[in-house]
């Protein structure tokens, strides 16, 4: 049994973990850290956001600064007043980074792809939302997003139209 602790062997153990921390390091993206970004989105019909030929545009302002935009919208079931949808939404701007309201040089820039799933509740008789949420998983990104991921989930508030979003991602 061979028990020689003399200072190669030392050297040799340092230098293996060494290299399996320089790896392990290097595999990990300086951009890894997760942010938990929150605020409000805006439905929008004119200004700067507006797309007349998106479903539906929004503004967002908190942590995301930028444009939102509905993509696709398929009702999936409306059993008792329970509406459910699935659909394609992006948004294109930055990631608030330094909490100054305003993209500056470094924040994270770009935009950012998601699916979702909307569940809520609407009036049998005159489709008003009673309530409503979803949750929207990234799904791609450009720019400073370019391999984002992370879910952000959102809640209406129907008494003034807007929505609450929060979740982490990952630029």
């Amino acid at each position: 049994m061979n028990t020689y602790r003399g200072p190669i062997k030392s050297r040799l153990l340092v230098c293996a973990a060494l290299i399996a921390g320089f790896a392990a390091l290097s595999a990990t993206p300086a951009s890894a850290a997760s942010v938990q970004v929150s605020g409000v989105q805006t439905p929008v019909t004119s200004g700067s956001c507006f797309d007349p030929g998106e479903l539906a545009s929004f503004t967002m302002q908190g942590t995301l600064i930028g444009c939102w935009y509905l993509d696709t919208f398929s009702v999936q079931s409306q059993p008792s007043g329970t509406f459910q949808a699935t659909g394609t939404e992006h948004f294109v701007g930055c990631l608030d980074l330094g909490g100054d309201q305003a993209c500056t040089g470094g924040d994270p820039q770009g935009t950012l792809d998601f699916s979702f799933q909307f569940t809520g509740k609407v009036d049998p008789v005159t489709f008003a939302e009673i309530h409503g949420r979803c949750q929207h998983p990234i799904t791609a990104g450009t720019g400073g997003f370019a391999g984002a991921f992370g879910v952000i989930t959102f809640k209406d508030d129907v008494t003034n139209g807007t929505s609450l979003y929060r979740g982490p991602v990952t630029p």
